[in-house]
């Protein structure tokens, strides 16, 4: 039987060296498939360039409602209990502690902003949902307005980890989520693809991108991420994928 990979790499749209990081990761690598974080200075713009340049690099939504320095598409003053005083979504820890007092409604209105946002600059539905943090995952109305998005418009979700009991219910998704992890040797992934189970889908998700001075204010994952850039453009992984059989895929296999 078949075996088949979704490498999704997250935060496509935080700053254009990230973005430009994934498409050659898309171009020279293994990556099939991005996340956009609509909301960011910028996204607009990388989402053109990746329409133009990686066409098919399949695009999702990377759903962002915490995070430091992550902006909401909509104005402050209209989801006050979602946001710090500078008008930022919290990060974490704080994040858990305000989440007993944001609005629902707040919540809910955000997040079809953000997928408003990214049809109306893509021009087309994302391929998948999933979120910065996997936070959607972690409140009840955050939970319920992704699941509405994702049965409305027929579009898969990210595996929940075990995390949302039931969030996945009558919503396609891949049978299992792994992290590429940057710190272990490159062999750790290359064991992981010789070893993938036939006859699902599984997403390895990863955030490769380059490093540079704008992202230090609001990223802890700088020069990490060209570390995962090297692993996700080795040689030695194509190899591997080659004589596993592996098929490359994106969410889009979900609607075929």
């Amino acid at each position: 039987m078949a075996k088949y990979l979704i490498v999704n790499a997250d935060d496509y749209g935080m700053a254009p060296s990230v973005s430009q990081g994934i498409r050659e990761c898309h171009q020279r690598g293994i990556v099939t498939s991005t996340t956009v974080m609509i909301g960011m200075d910028g996204a607009a713009e990388d989402v053109q360039k990746a329409l133009t340049e990686t066409p098919d690099l399949a695009l999702g939504l990377h759903v962002t409602i915490a995070g430091k320095a992550m902006k909401p598409v909509l104005l402050p003053n209209q989801i006050p209990t979602l946001v710090r005083p500078d008008g930022l979504f919290y990060d974490h820890p704080a994040w858990g502690e305000h989440a007993a007092s944001f609005n629902p409604d707040e919540m809910t209105r955000e997040i079809h902003a953000q997928f408003d946002r990214f049809v109306a600059v893509a021009n087309r539905l994302p391929t998948h949902l999933d979120s910065h943090y996997h936070a959607t995952y972690f409140h009840p109305a955050s939970i319920e307005a992704t699941r509405a998005l994702a049965l409305k418009h027929h579009l898969p979700m990210r595996h929940d980890r075990g995390v949302g009991a039931g969030v996945l219910e009558g919503i396609q998704h891949p049978a299992a989520f792994y992290e590429l992890d940057h710190h272990q040797p490159i062999e750790v992934l290359l064991s992981f693809l010789r070893t993938l189970p036939e006859g699902e889908v599984i997403e390895l998700c990863c955030h490769p991108g380059y490093a540079n001075d704008t992202l230090f204010a609001t990223d802890s994952w700088t020069t990490v991420r060209e570390i995962e850039m090297a692993y996700l453009m080795d040689p030695r992984v194509r190899a591997v994928i080659a004589s596993e059989q592996i098929t490359l895929c994106h969410f889009g296999v979900f609607r075929q």
